[in-house]
């Protein structure tokens, strides 16, 4: 069986973080911590901020549409 592999991260638009706003420094566990970084590639994004941003993203919006 073929080995799937991840393209090279390719660096994002610097400005994805439209308007910054602070940083959010809270301790996790090392499970947590790795499957960040595996979302980090998985997405094909450059840092954990963006990996942050785009999770967020798509849960408020399956909190939105479940409150419909």
């Amino acid at each position: 069986m073929a080995r799937k592999s991840i393209p090279e991260i390719v660096p994002q638009d610097p400005g994805f973080i439209r308007d910054p706003d602070g940083f959010i420094n809270v301790p996790v566990s090392k499970e947590t911590r790795e499957r960040l970084h595996a979302l980090k590639a998985s997405m094909r994004v450059s840092s954990q901020a963006e990996v942050i941003e785009k999770a967020i993203a798509i849960v408020s919006a399956i909190d939105a549409a479940v409150r419909k």
